[in-house]
């Protein structure tokens, strides 16, 4: 089961990585960091989608601006639990 914390630790992981493979000159290399990369984008953004947001990726979803999904207990919360998970911006 992954955490929030740990998809946003390897995220940040994956763009350090990416950064380092931006200066790679052989270009047979450069390839063979990207596919590795994307493999590995291609895994958190499943973690996070299937372990993570779960039912919840329902509110990543475009939205009537006047018709808001939660009550604002209900936001409220969430966004006290996101934040400490180590989401500091909604």
């Amino acid at each position: 089961q992954a955490t929030l914390s740990g998809v946003l630790r390897e995220f940040e992981q994956i763009q350090r990585e990416q950064r380092e493979a931006n200066g790679c000159t052989e270009r047979r290399e450069w390839w063979e960091r990207r596919s590795r990369l994307d493999l590995r984008m291609k895994s958190l953004i499943q973690s996070l989608d299937s372990e993570v947001l779960g039912c919840w990726r329902g509110l990543l979803l475009p939205r009537d601006p006047g018709n808001c999904p939660l009550d604002e207990q209900e936001l409220s919360r969430l966004l006290l639990e996101l934040r400490e998970c180590g989401w500091d911006s909604p």
